[in-house]
This record gives C-alpha cells, sequence and structure tokens, in this order.
C-alpha cells in the first residue's frame, strides 16, 4: 500500500469469522430465515461490479496553448483522476478519521456502528450519526440511486459485502476520493485540490488535507469559499478526531486549526480570447472522436495557439472594425423614452433585461439632460449612476446619410444635433489615458483574421469574428467569401510557372466576352472594367498585379487557358466548381474561407510547398500516453517526448484518418516561380495598393482584395516567417460603405497583426532560390535601367529570361501620370 498507516490498516480477513458476526447481527433482527429470505429476494437483480472493475470516470478535457496556458475546458464533471500511490498518506487517514475508521478491518458492513447510530437515532427522534462505510457509500454512489428506502440500503449492504470480496481497499479508497463529491463543482480531491487552493493534490497542507476530508459529508454547507465559519469548524472537528486516534500529534493539530485556509481560485482559462479556435478545437474533437472522450475522456489536447499574436488579433480586429464604423457615422439612438417617470424606466428594463451592458462591455444608458455647450447627463441601467457625456465623446457622430454608401453627414457642432432626452444609447466607459465617456455603437461589419507559419502550417492566431458572445459563427473557418483581387497571385503564378516573364507585357484594354445566362439561357456580353475606370494599354505582369489591372489578368487566363489553369488552382487547395470554371475566376469570383486562402499564400511564403493548417499538435490520453502527434507541428514543451503505442482502451487516434492526414512539405510549385510570385507581391507593399504595410519597414509581399460594390474587402500577406489574412465584410453580403476597398478597411488591421507577429522575430528578407538571377529594370516598363531613371525594381529572372530592351517604352500616359501619383 505504501502508506504507512499501520495503525489503521490490519491484514484483511474474508473468512467466516466476519460473516458470522454479520449473521449473528441480523439474525438477531429478523430470524435465520428472515435472512435468506431477504438475501434472495434482495440479491436478485443486483448491479454486477463490472463498472468498478473497469473503472473509466468522466474526466475533464483540457485544451492548452503552444505555451501550455490553458485555453478552455470541456467536462460533465470537473475531476482530475489521482492513483491511489499519488494520494497523500495524510489525507487519507483524514478521511478515515472523519469517515470510517475500521475502514481496514471491517468486511464493507460495521455491524457494531450501525446498532450504535441505531440506537442514537432512536434516542434523539431523527437522524443524528450515520454508520455508513466508506465501501457502503462506494456501492451507494457508482450502483444504486440516491433514494433513501429500506430496500436500498438492504441492496447496499450485500454490494458493499460483494466490493469487498473482489476489490483490495485501497482499490476502495481510490474509487471514492475520485469520486465523491467535494463541493464547487469539484468530483475527486484532485480538482478539489485545484479548484480551493489552486495546487495539485500532492502539495496540500495538514490543514487543507483536514478540509477536504470534511467535505464530503456535506460539501455546500461546509464550503469555505461560501461558508468559512461553518468549514473552519468541520475542518476543527477532523483534525481533532485525527488526534484522537493518534495519526497526528496535538501540536500539528493545533497548528493546522488556526493556519489560514490558503484557498486560491485557479486562473481563469484563455478561453475569451480565442473562443472561436476554442469553438473549432472542440469541434474537432467531438467530430473525430466522439462525445464520451471529449466531455468525459480526460484528455489534454496541446494545439499550436500564440497566447500574445491571438491577443493582438483580436484588439485588431475590433479597432479596426469600430474605426470602420465610425467613418460611416452614428447609425441612431437605440430607443426613446416620451417621459422619464420612474414608471416608464422601469417598465423598458422590464422589457428589456438583459440591455445593462453589452457584450462589448458598453453600458446602456437614457439621456437626461443636454446641452449645446455642457455635457449631456446620462443615467446608466446598470447601477442607476448619472455620468457626464462631454462632446469630445460625441463629436465623431456624424448622422449617416440613406443609400447603401453608407456615407456620413456634415459634421455635429453640438450634442443635441444627435441626441435628446429620453434616448437610450451605448457609451463608452472612459479610457485610462483620458478618462471621458464616449458615446458608442456596435460595428455592423464582420471581420476575420488568421495567421500561421508557413513552414509548417501552425496555426498561431485565429479570430472568427468581433464578437463570439454575439455570434459563435467562425468567419475565419465556415464563410466563404469572393477573394477578389485578392486571388490573382495564384493566377500569375500560374502564368510564371508557364515561362511568362515579370517584364511581359499584356494589354489593359476592352475585352467584351460572350456568354449565355444560365437562368435564361440568354447570349450576353461581359465588360470587365478596372477600378479606376481606366485601361492602361500593355502592361508589365509585375504593374498589373501591384494595381490589380483586371484585363490583364482575364488576357491572362485566356492565354493559359481554364483547361491547364484549374488543376494549377487545385495543388493549392483552391478547388473550382465544375460550373465555374470560365474567365470570371480571373477575378476571384469563387468563395473560399480566409483559413483556404492564408494556406495557398503559405506556398509563396515557404518556397513553393502546400502544408496543412495545424492546431492541434499533440493530445495525451488520460494516463498521459500521447495518442496523436501532428507531423507539421507541436506545443513548445512536449514535442521531444516519442510517440507512444496507441493505448489498448477505445481512444480514436486521429494519426491513420485520412482527413487528419499531414501534408506537411508537399511540393506544388517550382521554388523559382514561387519566389518570382513573392518579389511581384512585394511590389504591391512598395508602389501598389498595399504600400501603406510600408510602416513595419520589414520586407513584406501580400495583396489586397476588394469585390463588386464593395461587399468584401481582403488583404493576404506574409513575411518569410508569418502570413496572415485578413477578410472584412457584411454577414448578408450587403456593401461595407463608401470607399471601403481591401486597402482601407481590411489591411489596416493587418499591419497591426503582423506587427504584434514580428515583433520579436529577426528582419531577414526571402531567400533567392538556386536559378533566379536579380537585375535592376524599371519598375513601369521592367526595361533595362537607364542612368536617371528614378522607379526601378530589383525584378527576378529565370534563366534565359531578361529586361525588356531599353527601346520599349510601351507605356499610355495615364499609368505615368498615375504612378507618379502613387510614389509621392
Amino acid at each position: 500500500m505504501g502508506k504507512n498507516i499501520k495503525k489503521v490498516k490490519t491484514k484483511k480477513k474474508r473468512g467466516w469469522l466476519f460473516y458470522l458476526t454479520v449473521l449473528f447481527f441480523i439474525t438477531g433482527l429478523i430470524g435465520l430465515g428472515g435472512v435468506w429470505k431477504v438475501y434472495k429476494i434482495y440479491s436478485k437483480d443486483l448491479p454486477t461490479l463490472d463498472d468498478l472493475a473497469h473503472y473509466k470516470p468522466s474526466l475533464v478535457t483540457r485544451v492548452f496553448a503552444r505555451d501550455y496556458q490553458m485555453l478552455g475546458e470541456f467536462y460533465i464533471q470537473r475531476r482530475q483522476f489521482v492513483p491511489f500511490e499519488k494520494i497523500p498518506n495524510q489525507l487519507v487517514l483524514a478521511l478515515l478519521a472523519i469517515e470510517d475508521w475500521k475502514f481496514y478491518k471491517h468486511p464493507g458492513i460495521d455491524p457494531m456502528g450501525m446498532f450504535r447510530a441505531a440506537i442514537a437515532n432512536v434516542r434523539a427522534g431523527r437522524k443524528v450519526q450515520g454508520a455508513s462505510t466508506i465501501t457502503q457509500q462506494v456501492a451507494r454512489t457508482f450502483l444504486l440511486t440516491g433514494i433513501k428506502t429500506w430496500e436500498r440500503k438492504i441492496k447496499e449492504i450485500i454490494l458493499s459485502l460483494r466490493i469487498e470480496q473482489r476489490f483490495s481497499k485501497d482499490e476502495i479508497i481510490e474509487l471514492y476520493l475520485n469520486q465523491v463529491l467535494l463541493g464547487s463543482g469539484a468530483y475527486g480531491v484532485g480538482a478539489a485540490s485545484r479548484i480551493y487552493f489552486n495546487k495539485d493534490v500532492s502539495e496540500l497542507s495538514l490543514g487543507q488535507m483536514a478540509l477536504l476530508a470534511g467535505l464530503p459529508q456535506a460539501p455546500n454547507r461546509y464550503n469555505p469559499w461560501h461558508k468559512p465559519e461553518r468549514a473552519r469548524k468541520r475542518q476543527i472537528k477532523v483534525l481533532s478526531r485525527m488526534e484522537a486516534v493518534g495519526v497526528i500529534t496535538k501540536e500539528q493539530a493545533q497548528i493546522a486549526k488556526t493556519a489560514p485556509f490558503g484557498l486560491a481560485r485557479p486562473p481563469k482559462p484563455l478561453e475569451q480570447i480565442a473562443p472561436h479556435f476554442l469553438e473549432h478545437v472542440r469541434r474537432t474533437i467531438h467530430s473525430e472522436w466522439g462525445y464520451n472522450q471529449l466531455y468525459r475522456g480526460g484528455l489534454d489536447v496541446y494545439t499550436t495557439l500564440d497566447p500574445d499574436l491571438q491577443r493582438a488579433s483580436q484588439k485588431a480586429v475590433r479597432d479596426g472594425l469600430l474605426a470602420l464604423d465610425r467613418r460611416h457615422g452614428y447609425r441612431g439612438v437605440l430607443d426613446h423614452l416620451d417621459d422619464l417617470e420612474p414608471e416608464t424606466i422601469k417598465k423598458w428594463l422590464s422589457d428589456n433585461p438583459e440591455k445593462t451592458v453589452s457584450t462589448s462591455n458598453y453600458f446602456y444608458g437614457l439621456v437626461i439632460e443636454t446641452a449645446k455647450k455642457s455635457p449631456a447627463k446620462i443615467q446608466l441601467f446598470k447601477d442607476d449612476k448619472v455620468v457626464e457625456l462631454p462632446f469630445k465623446g460625441v463629436e465623431w457622430a456624424r448622422p449617416r446619410l440613406e443609400g447603401d454608401d453608407k456615407k456620413p453627414g456634415a459634421k455635429i457642432k453640438h450634442i443635441n444635433d444627435v441626441l435628446g432626452v429620453g434616448d437610450i444609447i451605448l457609451v463608452e466607459k472612459p479610457r485610462k489615458k483620458d478618462g471621458f465617456y464616449r458615446l458608442a455603437q456596435e460595428p455592423e461589419a464582420e471581420a476575420a483574421s488568421i495567421s500561421l507559419d508557413p513552414h509548417t502550417g501552425q496555426i498561431l492566431a485565429m479570430v472568427g469574428g468581433y464578437n463570439f458572445a454575439n455570434s459563435e459563427f467562425n468567419r475565419a473557418t465556415q464563410s466563404k467569401r469572393q477573394p477578389g483581387s485578392a486571388f490573382k497571385p495564384f493566377l500569375y503564378a500560374a502564368g510564371l510557372d508557364q515561362q511568362y516573364s515579370p517584364v511581359d507585357k499584356i494589354d489593359d484594354s476592352p475585352l467584351p466576352i460572350k456568354y449565355r445566362d444560365p437562368d435564361t439561357g440568354e447570349l450576353k456580353v461581359w465588360r470587365a472594367e478596372n477600378y479606376e475606370k481606366k485601361f492602361y494599354g500593355p502592361t508589365t505582369l509585375r504593374t498589373g498585379l501591384a494595381h490589380s489591372r483586371n484585363l490583364v489578368t482575364i488576357r491572362l487566363v485566356k492565354n493559359i487557358g481554364i483547361s491547364k489553369m484549374v488543376p494549377f488552382l487545385d495543388k493549392f487547395g483552391l478547388p473550382i466548381p465544375k460550373f465555374r470554371q470560365d474567365l470570371s475566376l480571373s477575378l476571384g469570383s469563387i468563395g473560399f474561407t480566409p483559413l483556404d486562402m492564408t494556406s495557398a499564400y503559405a506556398v509563396f511564403a515557404n518556397g513553393g510547398k502546400l502544408v496543412e493548417p495545424v492546431y492541434i499538435a499533440r493530445v495525451q490520453d488520460r494516463f498521459g500516453r500521447t495518442v496523436y502527434r501532428h507531423k507539421g507541428g507541436d506545443c513548445l514543451l512536449c514535442h521531444q517526448e516519442p510517440l507512444k503505442d496507441r493505448p489498448s482502451h477505445n481512444v480514436k487516434s486521429l494519426e491513420k484518418e485520412p482527413e487528419m492526414a499531414s501534408m506537411f512539405g508537399s511540393r506544388v510549385l517550382d521554388p523559382t516561380t514561387a519566389y518570382q510570385t513573392t518579389n511581384l507581391l512585394k511590389g504591391v507593399v512598395h508602389h501598389g495598393t498595399g504600400r501603406r504595410a510600408k510602416k513595419l519597414r520589414r520586407p513584406l509581399a501580400g495583396k489586397t482584395g476588394t469585390t463588386n460594390d464593395l461587399r468584401d474587402a481582403w488583404f493576404m500577406g506574409f513575411s518569410p516567417s508569418l502570413v496572415t489574412g485578413v477578410w472584412v465584410g457584411m454577414d448578408d453580403s450587403t456593401p461595407l460603405g463608401y470607399r471601403e476597398t481591401g486597402a482601407t478597411a481590411a489591411l489596416p488591421i493587418w499591419i497591426d497583426v503582423m506587427r504584434a507577429g514580428l515583433k520579436d522575430r529577426p528582419r531577414t528578407d526571402f531567400p533567392v532560390p538556386e536559378g533566379i538571377h536579380l537585375e535592376a529594370v524599371d519598375y513601369e516598363t521592367g526595361e533595362t535601367l537607364a542612368q536617371g531613371d528614378k522607379h526601378w525594381v530589383m525584378e527576378a529572372f529565370k534563366k534565359g529570361q531578361k529586361p525588356n530592351p531599353a527601346k520599349d517604352k510601351g507605356v499610355v500616359e495615364d499609368l505615368q501620370d498615375l504612378e507618379d501619383e502613387l510614389y509621392q
């Protein structure tokens, strides 16, 4: 046993002497014939002991970030299994002292104890003393109902005798201490140690062990969090009993009785910083391993999430959406009360009980006073506190004009231009840096951001929306939206793979395309145009991609051929439906999730390899055995442990599941083509629609994307070590509003995420693969650099490719004017 409790434990006797004692006791009550009759009646249809023999308690499944911080837990019962040999000696002694001191001597029931309890209860006229042994409590907890009847008591006695025959005393103690409810949602001493003291059970003090040992009788009554005085009295009783039976000294008891409880709540999981990611993990475990393993299996799931980058991503999405929302003005007050009578306010609150604090932690309030030159006074519904709302907290609120473009109206001059007495509004609590309240509104638009390591596929951050409390829908993994021009790099990569050069020119001019309407069968003409409503003539691939020239892209796809383009895109994990395999894909008209797009962009960042996104790196079962490890990544603290054999019990391993099989490192693009595409995308950041990202002062590459009527805004981009994709749009696909392009709506979010993600990383450029040579060329024409040229770039050429001859100008004036503007 290894517990050194010789005063308690004697050699276990299961022979005739024990049962003769029991038999004499019961016979004295109901007679020998009665005993046999009772046994025959109540031993029928009793539960088997198989559930005890194969005991697998319901345990907590824990999910960890890559640095071992806990992200969240999934459970039916909060329990952490502790084997008997790891349960502290004094905790066992404390339990035995207060619950069942003769445990190691009796055969499962204590006849004399039952007799004494019966006498005491009869004398008191009520139940004042119990006589159930620990074995009886195990029988009752595992095998019977909690309904108190004589029938159940008889079955409990029979089962207790059977349990004692089949299991050792130590095994019975182990069952009890891992199953018993100890209050605050804790089942078993392992979970209770964490919930009450934030300690492992092996670290508990004598006083803390005595406190836990006293809880089984009435966990809520003696809960130290809620009833500290009662808990102290119960603890003292346990310690006094331990002293009385000689397992601790008087001095030890006295010290423990006066010592503080040392209560400490465990740190809250980080689920609030990554709720969409955690739900994505939960869905995967549930789908692949089943309900029981998720909620009862006690799995430890180690993920790839970086908490610091996740926090930064969440803040970037929130800040970006709030900024977008305010650019389009104030949508108006939430409601209006005709009078400020207490009954009117009370009725509104009764009809809207949830409207005191919004899910974004804005306060609901009632405007009770306004003036032109003084702050408005707002009564907060949360606590009836009256606060001042100054003009500087309202001046952003230009009334929104009608129309799909969502333009804001004129700037307001006074608070009562937008607010009046009786209006119900949202206000933001004061910020630390300035200390005043602000008028607030929840943003209409949504966004998603996802960041991953392009070399391993490890997902480092995932934001699926503005607020998980408002919507659990994960826009990063579930929402398929048109990427617009953010799709073009894959089309240009196809051209470069077909030996196009970055300086090759394609005509940017009107191209009427006939097609048959799939619904009406009518022959129609599609006339694509550029965002600027201009055409620029012969244009290099570099300029065409940097400035999203639609007609250049369409002609490129037409020249390559749809039949070659579709299988090329499929290699990136971007399948094109059969009914959409036409030239419209040139403009990014097929819907993909941000995760799809980010994974595909990683191919450019890592030199041509498709890596499977990894979010679950490693899983341990309840016994600490590794039952799954993804080949593409792992948590920081557990990657060196060798993969162990799959356990014999039924845990479904993911290693051989085809849908979960690692694609880590599969080559899908020639490294030279990947580098040329990356070099073109660096031009988007330096000279094109992504030039705001230059403020990060790092080698970066990326592409904006904007769909028709400004319904979707994207920025996809990467450094050599990090790739991030950002999408912004409305869930109902209505327009975002005036001028909300990828560069305006999505790029600022991307910049904030990448700034955080690259903060502690070295500044490195993209490695140049073998087979590429760099030459300085005129940025606009792709010609050999001439003396006096101001706009130049180091162009990447494959073997046999070279710059355009210096005599070839070939660029229309409109393009020249635009480029001059861009470079200022």
